[in-house]
C-alpha cells in the first residue's frame, strides 16, 4: 500500500521553514521516489488532490464525501510509493485570524485522513510548541499581516482547556491513525543536527541536500519593528500585503531601527501622515503575555501537558515545557 505523509503544522511552528527546506530540494527528494506537494502544488491540484479544506469534512455532506472521493483517486494514480504533503493549513486557519477557534475542526479533518486509509497508509506529522509562546508567535505573525487589536484581547480569545495539545492524540487515537501517527515539540528540538531531526522525522533519509539544509522561516520581528507595524496598521497605512512582503519586510529586517522615517522614506508620506504614525507609536502596547498571565496559563495547563507530553505519540518529560 502507498504511503501518505501528511505534515499538517501547526502554524508558527517551523512549517514555513521546513517547506523551504523541501522545496530547495525537491529534485533530490523526488528523485528518490517521493511524490511531494507543497502550497503551491496543492493551490494548482485543487481539484485532484482535495485536500486543503478536509478539515471541513463532515460525513453527511455530500461535497466532503467528493473531496475525499477526489483525493483517494489522485493518490491511487500516482506512481510514487511514498507521498509526502507538507502545508500547515490542512488542520485548519491560524487561530485568531478569523475567528476564536483554536483548531476547533481538527477532529473532522482526523475523520476525513481515515477514510483515506482505503487508499494509503497515512502517517499524520505534526509539529507543536508551548501554547504561551504559540499565542504570542501567532499574534507577532497577524500584527505584520494587518491586525490592529492589542495582545490582551487577540490572547483573550483563547481558553486554556481549548488550547490542549492533547487533544490532537486523542483525535488520532479515536480515528485509527495512532499507529503511524509522530508529533513533535519544537522546544525539544536538538541544538544541532535539526535539519537531521527534521528530515527523520518526515520521514525522508539520505539526501545529500544540494539545496541546503534547515533555515528560518517566517521569523517574527522585534518588539521595535512590531510595535511599527502595529501603528501604522492602526493609522491604516502600507496595508497592502504584497508591498509589505516584497518591500516593508525585507526593509524592516535590514535597518538598524525600524522608525517612522524608514515608512516615510518607503511610502513618500507626508509629514502630517508620519505626525500620526508617531501619535500611534506613543499608545501603550506589549506583544507577549506578562510574568503573572503566563504562569497562571501554564498553571491551568500543567495537567493537560504533562499528559501530551508524555503520550506515547511525542514521548517526552514534562520538564520540556516546565
Amino acid at each position: 500500500m502507498k504511503k501518505l505523509i501528511i505534515h499538517m503544522g501547526a502554524h508558527r511552528c517551523a512549517s514555513s521553514a521546513t517547506q523551504a527546506l523541501l522545496r530547495r530540494n525537491r529534485g533530490e527528494i523526488e528523485a528518490q521516489g517521493v511524490a511531494l506537494f507543497l502550497r503551491e502544488d496543492l493551490a494548482e491540484n485543487a481539484q485532484k488532490l482535495a485536500v486543503n479544506r478536509l478539515y471541513e469534512y463532515r460525513f453527511w455532506k455530500p461535497s466532503s464525501q467528493m473531496a475525499v472521493a477526489r483525493t483517494s483517486a489522485t493518490l491511487a494514480t500516482l506512481d510514487a510509493d511514498t507521498i509526502l504533503i507538507s502545508e500547515e493549513n490542512l488542520m485548519g486557519i491560524m487561530p485568531g485570524h478569523l475567528g476564536h477557534e483554536f483548531y476547533e475542526k481538527f477532529d473532522g479533518f482526523c475523520r476525513a485522513l481515515s477514510r483515506l486509509q482505503k487508499t494509503v497508509e497515512v502517517h499524520p506529522r505534526l509539529i507543536v510548541r508551548r501554547q504561551d509562546s504559540f499565542i504570542e508567535s501567532a499574534y507577532g505573525f497577524r500584527v505584520a499581516f494587518g491586525l490592529r487589536e492589542d495582545f490582551q484581547t487577540f490572547a483573550a480569545r483563547f481558553t486554556p482547556r481549548e488550547m490542549s495539545w492533547a487533544r490532537m492524540t486523542t483525535a488520532f487515537e479515536r480515528h485509527g491513525l495512532a499507529a503511524h501517527a509522530k508529533i513533535g515539540v519544537l522546544e525539544a528540538w536538538p541544538g544541532e543536527g535539526k535539519t537531521e531531526h527534521l528530515l527523520g522525522f518526515l520521514g525522508l533519509k539520505n539526501l545529500n541536500l544540494q539545496g541546503g539544509g534547515l533555515r528560518s522561516g517566517n521569523s517574527r520581528f522585534g518588539e521595535a519593528g512590531l510595535s511599527l507595524l502595529l501603528a501604522m496598521n492602526r493609522t491604516g497605512m502600507g496595508l497592502d500585503i504584497a508591498w509589505r512582503q516584497n518591500v516593508l519586510f525585507p526593509a524592516l529586517r535590514e535597518a538598524e531601527a525600524p522608525t517612522p522615517q524608514l515608512v516615510q522614506d518607503l511610502l513618500g508620506c507626508g509629514d502630517d501622515e508620519i505626525s500620526v504614525l508617531k501619535a500611534a507609536l506613543g499608545m501603550p502596547m506589549r506583544f507577549g503575555f506578562t510574568v503573572e498571565e503566563r504562569r497562571n496559563l501554564l498553571s491551568e495547563l500543567e495537567h493537560e501537558n504533562a499528559k501530551f507530553l508524555t503520550h506515547p505519540l511525542v514521548g517526552l518529560s514534562p520538564e520540556v515545557w516546565a
